[in-house]
């Protein structure tokens, strides 16, 4: 329970940092008061709420699109890969859907209720009664509210890091995937720093969901891992596309490996969505640690905090779905093996 004493009658009281859920506020002070700031904080948060429902739409129309290919595909051919993509995008579309409920149940109650409560210590201001015993069942109405609010925003912290994991998760597969068919020794060797990170970044999304309220310093600590991952690994692709465009080149000439010059390809298979979608969101992340008033770029954090996961699952749709289609010369077995194939057989050729 929140102490009488704690409470200043000329003061406001604002909740504690990182009392929302992580989908819609990400830690940020809200007032209750009914003052300029307060409006202010309102529209911006009820922004982010229909920017967050949209890119959730988009989502899952791209989701039944994935799906749809996947099945089709699963029909002609059965393999333990099409099931796997398949239950991987199935559990994308429910975790974001689990952490838009929480958020939005957790803004609800948030601005409701609780608000509520606060205005109606308003109207006990100036009156002259007893007090203590006002402020004291406010106080419990508000513990109450707050241990709800606790676990919607335990259950959206955990929605939205398991929804990253998976995201990094496909990447490195991808990574593996492209770098498999190489000169190297052992290519799997590339995806080994990767997975340590991939690894690390756990730790400190089992200890934001654990610690809960005070989850700040370890959001921001995975928000880093991750977004690090992310560049590595869209790196890695990038080098790895650009590497088979010039061996397709040398070898069969200029006109052949056009297709991997196409900046689709290159959007689509690195998940470059993804990676300048962290980076915006670590970078307003650690702007709101920065003591200015802005009242633009201080809120951003609410808009791509909801529009990450979103775009994480497209990223992860977008790329199995190219994969399924095969488009323009798609990374399968078959068009891999025979292209690399035939370069590497012509270039030791040529040396020899």
């Amino acid at each position: 329970m929140v102490p009488y004493q704690s409470l200043s009658l000329d003061k406001r009281y604002t909740p504690s940092s990182g009392l929302l859920p992580l989908l819609f506020t990400s830690g940020h002070d809200y007032c209750f008061d009914t003052g300029r700031n307060d409006g202010r904080e309102h529209k911006i948060l009820i922004a982010a709420t229909i920017v967050t429902c949209v890119s959730f739409v988009l989502q899952l129309i791209a989701g039944i699109i994935c799906l749809r290919a996947l099945w089709i595909s699963r029909s002609k051919s059965q393999t333990k890969l099409t099931d796997y993509l398949i239950f991987h995008t199935l559990s994308m579309e429910v975790v974001n859907l689990i952490g838009l409920v929480t958020a939005a149940l957790g803004f609800q109650l948030f601005f409701v209720p609780i608000k509520d409560i606060w205005t109606k210590r308003e109207c006990f201001l100036n009156d002259i009664g007893p007090q203590y015993f006002v402020f004291d069942s406010m106080f419990r109405d508000i513990e109450q509210l707050y241990a709800r609010l606790r676990i919607l925003t335990v259950i959206s912290n955990l929605a939205f890091g398991i929804s990253g994991l998976l995201t990094d998760a496909m990447l490195i597969w991808r990574c593996q995937q492209i770098w498999k068919f190489t000169m190297f020794a052992r290519p799997n060797l590339i995806i080994v720093f990767p997975l340590l990170l991939f690894v690390g970044s756990i730790v400190p999304l089992g200890m934001s969901c654990a610690v809960g309220i005070h989850s700040n310093i370890f959001t921001f600590a995975y928000f880093v891992i991750t977004l690090t991952l992310n560049i590595i690994l869209t790196t890695l692709i990038v080098l790895r596309l650009w590497q088979c465009k010039l061996q397709l080149r040398k070898v069969l000439g200029n006109e052949h490996g056009k297709h991997y010059d196409i900046l689709s390809v290159v959007f689509v298979e690195s998940a470059s969505m993804n990676a300048v979608c962290s980076i915006l969101l670590l970078a307003s992340s650690l702007y709101r640690t920065i003591p200015v008033e802005s009242p633009i770029m201080g809120n951003l954090l609410d808009v791509w905090v909801g529009v990450t996961p979103a775009v994480q699952a497209c990223s992860n749709c977008l790329i199995i779905y190219r994969g399924t289609k095969r488009l323009y010369g798609s990374w399968s077995n078959n068009v891999t093996i025979t292209n690399l194939s035939t370069a590497v057989f012509a270039t030791s050729t040529h040396s020899s």
